[in-house]
């Protein structure tokens, strides 16, 4: 799996000084939006602060990372686009 090399959204309960600490975050809410699905926003933090999180799922079938549903990309970066959380290195196939 992937693994989600920095994460920009210091809101995320998973997110600890730019790290994704998530054992595996999903990409893509829906067809058109490369959110990361598995952001929320809670006072505890979240994750296994030993793991750097990976890539589970990827909604995005029109990425050209993407095969089968599966991101094939070495490393994800996520980050603010306007208010989203989002994969920064979808990109359209």
């Amino acid at each position: 799996m992937p693994v989600v090399n920095s994460c920009q959204v210091d809101a995320c309960a998973y997110n600890d000084q730019h790290t994704c600490h998530a054992l595996a975050i999903t990409v893509g809410n829906s067809s058109s939006h490369a959110q990361c699905d598995t952001f929320f926003d809670a006072d505890v933090q979240g994750g296994d602060p030993g793991h750097v999180g990976h890539v589970g799922a990827c909604k995005m079938g029109d990425c050209q990372h993407n095969v089968q549903l599966e991101c094939q990309a070495p490393a994800i970066a996520v980050g603010l686009q306007q208010t989203q959380a989002d994969c920064l290195t979808y990109a359209p196939a």
